[in-house]
């Protein structure tokens, strides 16, 4: 059963379990990266928390077109960020595309 993530403009939840949520304002950074499942990609995207948690993200959740779309503006993020980590394919091109230190 694929995971659902929810978001609005206070913060994200996933319906793992247990639940997990967080709120924007405790984002210190973002990091995307690609996982290599053989056959095709998933871009993916880590949040880590002031509190020194990290919670992973993946494009096979269930709502994350309007998470990444949330993101996106929240954050402010270079309109490029997706190709930059998709291409080229099957390499993990991680790369940190939000920090709260800079």
């Amino acid at each position: 059963m694929p995971v659902t993530i929810t978001s609005d403009a206070a913060g994200f939840a996933m319906d793992t379990q247990p639940p997990i949520s967080a709120r924007w304002s405790d984002v210190i950074e973002i990091v995307a990266f690609k996982r290599d499942l053989l056959t095709t990609d998933m871009i993916c995207l880590e949040f880590q928390l002031d509190d020194g948690t990290f919670i992973q993200t993946d494009e096979d959740m269930v709502g994350y077109r309007r998470f990444i779309a949330i993101v996106e503006s929240t954050f402010n993020l270079a309109p490029n960020w997706w190709s930059d980590v998709a291409f080229p394919a099957f390499k993990t091109n991680t790369s940190t595309i939000w920090s709260a230190s800079t």
